[in-house]
């Protein structure tokens, strides 16, 4: 019988340009949970555009947000450390 995880809430909040998607972004590659190839994608997209690579490009899904290097929409994010499961939500400054 697996054991239950506990399950942690997170909403990373802050003024704008503070690094709330780069803390999240940073997190989630760390712990290596990322999508397969996520970051490998946007590494290559970086280059391809000649753009710094920043780990809060990992959460951007809409194409302004990575241009203009802000969150307009929450993202939701999940990981799983081998005490909690964890859901982030990565608010807009």
């Amino acid at each position: 019988m697996s054991k239950k995880l506990e399950q942690m809430n997170i909403v990373v909040v802050g003024h704008v340009d503070h690094g709330k998607s780069t803390v999240v972004g940073r997190l989630l590659a760390d712990t290596h949970s990322l999508p397969e190839g996520k970051l490998e994608q946007i590494q290559e997209d970086c280059r391809r555009t000649a753009k710094p690579f920043e780990y809060a490009f990992l959460l951007d899904a809409l194409k302004d947000e990575r241009s203009q290097g802000i969150t307009i929409d929450s993202a939701r994010c999940f990981f799983k450390s081998h005490k909690r499961e964890y859901i982030i939500i990565d608010a807009p400054g």
